[in-house]
C-alpha cells in the first residue's frame, strides 16, 4: 500500500502509506523535534473485463470493459507533542489525483467497481481532484486523543486504502497503551471522505447497501493483546447508528517447530445484529473463518475455511475495508448469505532464491451453498439466489527496490479471475481484473 508514516499521536490512525518514512527527529523532544513529514506518489492502473456485459455502469447501461489510470499523491505532516504533563499536537494531510486515462463508459462507479477515477455531480469522469484535512491531538501519559479527519484501523472499522487514495473519517479517536502488551482503542465518527471524492461530509452506510443519510454515526471500541508469546487476541465491537451492532473476536497463534518452520493458526468471528430503527431491515448474521498454515524459509502454505450463517451477506462500513475473513479477496468478499468457502494460498519471499524485495502470492477460493431466499430489507436482491456458487483465482507479484536512488519504490501486479455458478450470476459479475500499482516515496532526508 502506501508509504508507512510513523506518527507520534495520531490516535488510532493507521498509517496510510506502506514503505518508509522520513522523520525529522527520533527522540521524544517536542512539537517540532518529533514531527514527521512524508510524501508518497501512487500510480494506479485498473483494467476489468466484466464478461458478457455483466457490469451495469452508473448510467444503467451494461458494459464489459472498464479501464482507468490515474496518478495520486499523499503528503502528511504529523507533529510531535508539546512538552508538559499534557501535550498537544496537530496532524495535516493533502491528497491529490490526476486522471491519465478513463473516459465516460469506461470508468467504474467510483466506489467498489473501479474507484480510481472520480465522477462529478453529473456523473462525468473528473480530470482531477484534491482535498486536504487534519486533526488536533492531545496526549496524557500513554493515552492519546485525536479529533478531525482520521484513519481508524480496527477489524470493525478500518479506513479503505485499496484504490488510488485512502478514505478518511471525521470524528474522534482515543488510544491507550498504559499496559504492556495491550492496546485499547475507541472512536466515534459522523461522516466519511470517500477514496474517490474530494468532500469530507459524505454520509455513512454499508458496502452492500450504499449510503444511509439517516445513520448519523459509527462508533467502535476494543483492544489487541500480545502479552503472551506468539499469541495475538483481538476483541472489538461497533455500532452503526440505526443499522447494526457488530462484535468481533479473533485468535492468531504461531508455533515454531523444533524441526524447523512455523505453524500458523487462527480463527476470526463476527456477530452482526440490527439495532435502533433497523434501516436495512432485520439482520442476524454470524460470519467466521479458520485457517492453518506452515512457513519454512521464504515459503508459506495456508488452507482456510469461511462460513456465513445468516440470510443477509456479511456487511461492513461504507467505503471502508474492515473485513478480517480469510476468504475475502481481490474480486469477491465471499460473504454472501449462507456461503461456505474454502481457500488455498501459497506465498514466496524470493529473498531465499537470491532476489530480495520480490514476493509472490497465488490463491484459489471456492464458495458454495449461497442461498438468499429469505433475505429482506436492503438485501432483498439476494432472494434471486437459491443455489449459487463462485470461485476466484488470484496471482499477485510485488517488487520493492532495495537500494539506490529508487530505494523503497514498489511495483505490484495483481491479477484476478472470478466466475459465478448456479443462479449466483443473477446478482454478481464474472470478472477478469488487472491492477498495476506503483508506489514511490519521495526522499525527504534533507528535512532532517
Amino acid at each position: 500500500m502506501w508509504i508507512k508514516l510513523f506518527t507520534l499521536g495520531m490516535a488510532g490512525a493507521s498509517v496510510c502509506l506502506s514503505s518508509t518514512v522520513v522523520s525529522a527527529a527520533e527522540s521524544d523532544k517536542g512539537f517540532i523535534e518529533d514531527s514527521t513529514t512524508s510524501v508518497g506518489l501512487r500510480n494506479f492502473y485498473w483494467n476489468a473485463d466484466n464478461r458478457n456485459g455483466s457490469y451495469r455502469n452508473p448510467e444503467g447501461e451494461r458494459q464489459s470493459f472498464r479501464q482507468e489510470w490515474a496518478q495520486g499523491v499523499l503528503a502528511k505532516f504529523n507533529s510531535g507533542y508539546t512538552q508538559g504533563l499534557i501535550g498537544f499536537g496537530v496532524d495535516l494531510h493533502y491528497m491529490g489525483a490526476l486522471k491519465l486515462d478513463g473516459g465516460n463508459g469506461r470508468v467504474g462507479d467510483g466506489i467498489g467497481n473501479g474507484g480510481i477515477v472520480a465522477r462529478d455531480n453529473q456523473g462525468e469522469p473528473k480530470s482531477g481532484y484534491s482535498k486536504a484535512g487534519g486533526a488536533v491531538k492531545m496526549r496524557v501519559g500513554q493515552t492519546e486523543l485525536a479529533y478531525g479527519d482520521l484513519f481508524p484501523d480496527s477489524p470493525v472499522l478500518k479506513y479503505g486504502d485499496i484504490r488510488l487514495l485512502p478514505q478518511t473519517l471525521r470524528g474522534f479517536n482515543v488510544t491507550d497503551r498504559s499496559l504492556d502488551g495491550l492496546t485499547l482503542n475507541a472512536g466515534r465518527f459522523v461522516s466519511s471522505s470517500d477514496r474517490a471524492q474530494p468532500n469530507h461530509g459524505g454520509h455513512l452506510g454499508t458496502a452492500y447497501s450504499g449510503r444511509q443519510a439517516d445513520s448519523e454515526f459509527v462508533s467502535y471500541y476494543g483492544g489487541i493483546y500480545t502479552g503472551v508469546n506468539n499469541l495475538k487476541i483481538k476483541l472489538f465491537g461497533s455500532e452503526l447508528d440505526d443499522i447494526w451492532n457488530q462484535q468481533f473476536a479473533s485468535l492468531d497463534y504461531r508455533l515454531p517447530l523444533t524441526v524447523g518452520g512455523v505453524v500458523n493458526t487462527g480463527v476470526n468471528y463476527y456477530r452482526t445484529r440490527n439495532t435502533g430503527a433497523a434501516l436495512l431491515g432485520d439482520i442476524r448474521n454470524d460470519a467466521w473463518s479458520a485457517r492453518a498454515g506452515y512457513a519454512l524459509g521464504g515459503h508459506k502454505f495456508e488452507l482456510a475455511y469461511t462460513q456465513i450463517d445468516g440470510d443477509q451477506p456479511f456487511d461492513y462500513v461504507w467505503n471502508s475495508f474492515d473485513i478480517e475473513l480469510d476468504a475475502a479477496s481481490q474480486g469477491s468478499d465471499f460473504n454472501s448469505p449462507n456461503e461456505k468457502a474454502w481457500s488455498a494460498r501459497y506465498d514466496l519471499d524470493a529473498a531465499v532464491l537470491g532476489v530480495p524485495g520480490l514476493t509472490f502470492t497465488a490463491r484459489y477460493i471456492r464458495g458454495t451453498d449461497i442461498n438468499g431466499r429469505d433475505a429482506g430489507g436492503a438485501y432483498s436482491r439476494y432472494k434471486a439466489v437459491r443455489d449459487g456458487s463462485q470461485w476466484e483465482r488470484d496471482l499477485w507479484v510485488k517488487y520493492v527496490v532495495q537500494s539506490g536512488p529508487a530505494k523503497n519504490l514498489s511495483l505490484r501486479l495483481m491479477l484476478a479471475s472470478m466466475r459465478t455458478g448456479g443462479d449466483y450470476g443473477a446478482i454478481a459479475n464474472d470478472l477478469d481484473q488487472t491492477r498495476i500499482i506503483l508506489d514511490y516515496p519521495l526522499d525527504l532526508s534533507f528535512l532532517r
